[in-house]
This record gives structure tokens, C-alpha cells and sequence, in this order.
């Protein structure tokens, strides 16, 4: 068995291998490319190769590369590699030298999970589609913060469609900033149209994964939350029960211990935030929907919102929403209304 560590950057990879002994086999710098790392390593899949590699913008593709050649892959979180991080040293050449060694003594942390091609490419369209919206907004409010100035104040949600921008043309605006309006009118749409071709391509992917589907018959959730939550999760067996998911996603209570007291503080928000985000938007919609079948979660919600407050229990309802997600998923089925309790803690 041969071990490698990789060093990866832009431009090129730092390239150290060692045998079961500890001696070093080889060391190179090889261009980040496929033809580059294959090239590199060619010598060592049949006679057996464990690679060990930081987790960084380029670790999907060569995760993926190197699984197919046939080695093991470990990947780690960069900073819980406490020996490179706290090394005086700090140099390529020490950084592939070390994720080698730490490999070849089990000294690694946990391996980082690798998302499937699926759940990574799903995540990419979501993290697109997330900062045009925010690119979208900001312009909006320019040109709100814009017609302020003259006096001219918006009702929220006025400039959300193209009939509320073709209305500021009827106004009488001065003509620098009829100007900027035009401009930014011009932008936005733009931006409008190139957030509508990522949701058609989500769209797409969702109606081929069922676990989408199954999320979606939650009261609140839509596609693009339920295409959060799953592209997050990925795999839902990887993890043991729904409060190791609620952990993962940022969604659990600090917990301060003294003695034989225990309090629960804010969420951790260790995690993902953008499933965080949409769950709790989810959380909101679900209070304003009228069916029976939302009743049993608001009936729930209600009764955290007298104990705790309305901030906490929508929180609360938000970790509920994700804990039912867990069990949908784990189980293959369908939520059922009838299965929520509704005297249940927050």
C-alpha cells in the first residue's frame, strides 16, 4: 500500500507519496489537471493507493478522478489538520509531506463527506440562483434609495415585476434620474432573466429525483426548498438519526452545563446556512396556509410561540420541519398529517 498526499492550488499540485514504512517513494509538482494527477500516480492504483487531500474548490473533480482510478480518497477539512496549521514550516512541499504521513498513521480527522456529481451540481445551480437574487435586490433598492430622494416612495414589493418598473416611467421624474432608473431597469431585467434559466434547469433536475417530491408534500415547502434540503443532505444514511442532521445543518440549541443544571441557548448556526434560511422561510409560509393539512404543525407552533416567544417558535418549527424531512427521506414515504404531535417540546 502506498500512501500520497496532495497539495492542491490553482496552478499546480504538490505531489508526496510514501510507502507502508514511512519512506518516501516520490515527491513532484504536476499541473492541477487531470492528465497532470494521473500522470503523477499512474504507477500506483494497482498496487494499491490511499489518497489524502484538503478540501477545496478543485476536491469534487479530483475526488471524483481518483476514485475512478481506483484509489482510496480521504478528504479533509483544512483546518482540523492542527499539525500543517500550526507547522513553523509552512509550504507546500510540508503540507503533502504531512497529509501522507497523518494518512499512513490513521492520524487524520473524520473524513469531509463527498456530495455524489448529482447533489454537487444541484448545489451549484442553488448557490447561483442565491447570489443573483441578492445581486437582484440590491439593485432594487438602489433605485428605491434613488427615488427617495425625490420624494418618491415605494410600496414594498413595487418593483418586484415588470409592471411596477414600467410604472416609474409615468412618473415625473428629474433626468438624472429618469436615467439611472433606465439603467438599473435594464440591469434587473437582465438579472431577472438569467435567475428564470437557472430555476428552469433546477426545475429540470427536480421532477427526475423523487426524494424532491416527497419533501414537497410538507406543508410550506416548495421545490426550491425541498431541492436545499436534499442536495444538502445528499445521502440521508449518513447520518445515524434526524438530531445528528439538525447538528450538521446549524439548527441545534447551545447547550450550556453547570453541575445538574442544563440550558438551551440560541441555535449553534454551525452549518449550512442557506438550508437554515429556506427552512425557516418554509416555516413561515407553512403558518399562513389554510388546508388541515398545516393545522397539526401550526397547532405545534402555536403552543412553542406561548412558551417561548414567536421568533423561538418559528425557529423551533424550522427544526421540525427538517426533522420530518430526515424521516421522509430515510423511509421513503410521505408526510402525514396525522402523525404530528402536537403537545411535543420545542
Amino acid at each position: 500500500m502506498y500512501y500520497c498526499g496532495l497539495d492542491v492550488s490553482r496552478k499546480s499540485t504538490h505531489v508526496h507519496i510514501e510507502d507502508g514504512q514511512g519512506k518516501r517513494v516520490e515527491h513532484r509538482v504536476v499541473p492541477t489537471t487531470p492528465e497532470g494527477l494521473e500522470s503523477a500516480l499512474e504507477n500506483y492504483f494497482a498496487r494499491g493507493l490511499r489518497v489524502a487531500v484538503e478540501a477545496g474548490g478543485s476536491t469534487g473533480w479530483i475526488h471524483d478522478l481518483l476514485r475512478e482510478l481506483g484509489a482510496r480518497v480521504h478528504v479533509v477539512h483544512p483546518t482540523k489538520v492542527k499539525w500543517i496549521a500550526a507547522s513553523k514550516k509552512k509550504t507546500d512541499r510540508v503540507d503533502a509531506r504531512l497529509l501522507a504521513h497523518l494518512l499512513r498513521i490513521n492520524g487524520l480527522p473524520e473524513a469531509v463527506h463527498m456530495p455524489t456529481r448529482q447533489s454537487r451540481e444541484v448545489r451549484r445551480l442553488l448557490r447561483a440562483r442565491r447570489q443573483l437574487v441578492q445581486i437582484r435586490t440590491r439593485l432594487i433598492n438602489v433605485v428605491r434609495s434613488v427615488l427617495e430622494q425625490q420624494q418618491v416612495n415605494l410600496r414594498a414589493g413595487a418593483l418586484g415585476s415588470r409592471k411596477g418598473w414600467k410604472a416609474l416611467y409615468d412618473l415625473p421624474l428629474l433626468p438624472g434620474i429618469r436615467d439611472i432608473v433606465s439603467a438599473y431597469d435594464a440591469t434587473v431585467a437582465a438579472t431577472t432573466a438569467a435567475i428564470t434559466t437557472l430555476e428552469t434547469q433546477l426545475a429540470i433536475r427536480a421532477q427526475a429525483d423523487k426524494r424532491v417530491a416527497q419533501l414537497q408534500t410538507i406543508p410550506g415547502v416548495g421545490p426550491l426548498t425541498a431541492q436545499t434540503v436534499v442536495a444538502a443532505i445528499d445521502r440521508v444514511h449518513r447520518f445515524a438519526n434526524a438530531r445528528k442532521l439538525v447538528g450538521y445543518i446549524g439548527l441545534a440549541p447551545s447547550v450550556r452545563s453547570s453541575g445538574e443544571r442544563v440550558e438551551y441557548g440560541r441555535i449553534t448556526k454551525q452549518g449550512r446556512s442557506e438550508v437554515r434560511a429556506v427552512l425557516v422561510q418554509a416555516a413561515h409560509a407553512l403558518l399562513a396556509i389554510k388546508r388541515d393539512t398545516a393545522k397539526p404543525l401550526q397547532y405545534w407552533c402555536a403552543r412553542v410561540a406561548r412558551r417561548r416567544g414567536k421568533k423561538t417558535a418559528i425557529v423551533a418549527l424550522a427544526r421540525k420541519l427538517l426533522t420530518i424531512a430526515f424521516y421522509l427521506l430515510r423511509d421513503g414515504t410521505t408526510f402525514d398529517p396525522t402523525r404530528v404531535r402536537i403537545t411535543a417540546a420545542a
